[in-house]
């Protein structure tokens, strides 16, 4: 766990490095979003699956950036320490709980995506429009 300066909320991190499979870029494309069948983590052998229960979808490039902008306000430790968010899955978990995963292109892996953070979409102004864009049939949970 990564805390930010002084503000005790907690979110998932992990740093470049190595890892063990990853999502091909034409499986995920960046310009239509769709069901993503899971990521690597980009430094252990961590995988994130996507159950067949839970709902999964690639944020278009214009979503993408504003919710690394938000992340970056609500989060600095992650802009702070300089990771280029290139990825952005909206997940809604089977517990309910609505995730962003933040993944990065993959540096031991041209044109594949590895996972460097979770985060808990509750505290983002624009969960529940994309929770309606992305995955409408689940927007009758709120975030």
């Amino acid at each position: 766990m990564v805390r930010g300066a002084g503000s005790g909320r907690a979110i998932t991190a992990l740093a470049w490095g190595a890892c063990a499979m990853a999502v091909q870029a034409a499986e995920a494309p960046l310009s239509a979003p769709g069901n993503v069948a899971g990521l690597p983590s980009c430094v252990s052998a961590d995988w994130i699956q996507f159950g067949r229960d839970e709902q999964s979808a690639l944020l278009d490039e214009g979503d993408r950036r504003a919710v690394v902008a938000e992340m970056h306000s609500l989060y600095p430790v992650i802009e702070r320490d300089g990771l280029p968010v290139s990825r952005i899955v909206l997940w809604r978990r089977s517990g309910g709980e609505l995730v962003f995963v933040a993944a990065i292109d993959n540096p031991r892996q041209a044109g594949e995506a590895c996972f460097i953070a979770t985060v808990s979409a509750a505290r983002f102004s624009m969960a529940l429009p994309l929770l309606r864009k992305y995955l409408p049939q689940q927007a009758t949970a709120a975030p």
